[in-house]
């Protein structure tokens, strides 16, 4: 018998896949991050949302202007809101928002809010198209035949209520102070977007 036996190699055990330890673990560690990383990515969210929005509504407004250049009669961007939505209807001011097929209402973004305190555009009875001071369901920014915005769809630029001009401001209800708005500046029709400001304007408006 030989006296230089090699001792027997120890068997080594391969552990396969993870224990319940590790696995309750890595699923605390994705909790944890998740609930860090939640707010900020649904903030990223809803913020995108508010800007699509205010660009689509401001675009909404240059098209009925354009329109009302191109075709030399008065054209409106109409808005309303419709439960979780902002509806937008581009149309000859002649046909009341009522009367403006289904089809041609388009949705802004879910969650998009008016915020009626903050918007000054015309709010009209959507039958008639008139302005109101109850009950109006449509807010509108009107525009002549030369592209400036009016009050009555006959006016001529600068002879026409100082009310012709306005502003939409929109919202997210999860975004406190976060309202963007886009704003009739001018008579002649000069259109920009603003954003909620930290302090209140002359009339009590913080969008400006």
């Amino acid at each position: 018998m030989s006296i230089n036996k090699l001792p027997r190699s120890r068997s080594i055990r391969s552990d396969a896949g993870f224990t319940i330890l590790e696995i309750l673990i890595l699923l605390t560690l994705i909790g944890i991050f998740s609930a860090i990383a939640a707010p900020s990515w649904l903030m990223f969210i809803n913020n995108h949302r508010l800007k699509q929005s205010l660009d689509r509504a401001y675009w909404g407004m240059e098209v009925a202007q354009s329109n009302a250049k191109r075709d030399k009669t008065s054209w409106q961007a109409s808005f309303k809101q419709v439960e979780e939505n902002i509806q937008l209807a581009i149309h000859k001011s002649d046909i009341s928002p009522a009367k403006v097929p289904a089809n041609e209402w388009k949705s802004l973004e879910y969650q998009i809010r008016i915020n009626p305190n903050d918007t000054t555009l015309r709010k009209v009875n959507e039958n008639t198209n008139q302005v109101v001071t109850k009950d109006g369901t449509v807010w509108r920014a009107m525009f002549n035949y030369r592209g400036c915005p009016v009050y009555n769809k006959t006016d001529e630029c600068g002879l026409t209520s100082l009310q012709a001009k306005g502003n939409l401001t929109i919202s997210h209800p999860n975004l406190p102070k976060g309202d963007r708005c886009v704003i009739i500046s001018t008579l002649l029709g000069h259109t920009r977007t603003s954003e909620r400001q930290k302090k209140a304007n002359q009339y009590g408006r913080f969008c400006y």
